[in-house]
């Protein structure tokens, strides 16, 4: 990975991610509505997918097998699938909405095919299509979630690119999702200290197994709450 000063490595920025995921889902799912708990929980789990979006293209850059990367987010969107709409929807299955796997997947996908359209033009017509994917299964923040994949993709991992990043985020959670949304920008402000180096590489499966499993759980400390 490219050299550069910082106290945040790979490892450690997907940490931060997942953390921040499971206190947003812990509020979305354990905590009423009504509290400013609720609320305080929801802005900090702003911080996670714009964070999981650049270590998405991180990972583009750097895979041995970006097919296998492909293939392995797919398989963990369908495993996730059940345990998301248990936790999130009370069902067993819920077509109308799909987890962030799908949304992380197809924005992988337009990265291959923004590769491709640098030599083959016609790859635009795929590109375009899995936008209008990610917008009829309605994944977990749609178009705009894959949009954010390919901020990252053309501003990269540089300092010198850290307001460009910052000002088209902030557009995209802002026009898209609305003010609350703006507390990702922390999740700018933490890549900007990104080392880019890899760090503790024996974890690697953590992220796959995890977010199925915590939802799994979460959803039945729900039941015993209620």
């Amino acid at each position: 990975m490219q050299e550069r000063k910082g106290c945040f490595d790979n490892f450690i920025l997907k940490m931060i991610a997942i953390i921040t995921m499971t206190i947003d889902h812990i509020g979305y799912i354990l905590i009423p509505t009504d509290t400013t708990t609720y609320m305080i929980f929801r802005c900090i789990g702003r911080i996670a997918f714009p964070i999981f979006c650049f270590l998405i293209v991180e990972g583009f850059h750097h895979t041995k097998s970006p097919i296998n990367y492909l293939i392995r987010l797919l398989i963990f969107a369908l495993i996730s699938e059940i345990p998301f709409d248990m936790a999130f929807f009370n069902k067993t299955f819920d077509l109308g909405h799909q987890n962030v796997f799908f949304t992380l997947a197809i924005g992988l996908a337009c990265l291959f095919c923004l590769e491709e359209m640098k030599t083959k033009k016609w790859f635009s017509i795929f590109f375009v299509l899995l936008f209008v994917i990610s917008y009829y299964i309605n994944c977990d923040y749609g178009p705009g979630g894959v949009l954010l994949i390919c901020m990252f993709y053309f501003t990269g991992n540089q300092k010198d690119k850290f307001f460009m990043q910052f000002i088209l985020a902030g557009l995209i959670f802002y026009l898209l999702y609305g003010l609350p949304e703006l507390f990702g920008l922390i999740a700018i402000l933490l890549i900007f200290f990104y080392n880019g180096k890899r760090g503790y590489n024996k974890a690697q499966w953590l992220f796959y197994i995890y977010y199925p499993l915590h939802l799994l759980i979460l959803h039945f400390i729900s039941l015993n709450i209620i």
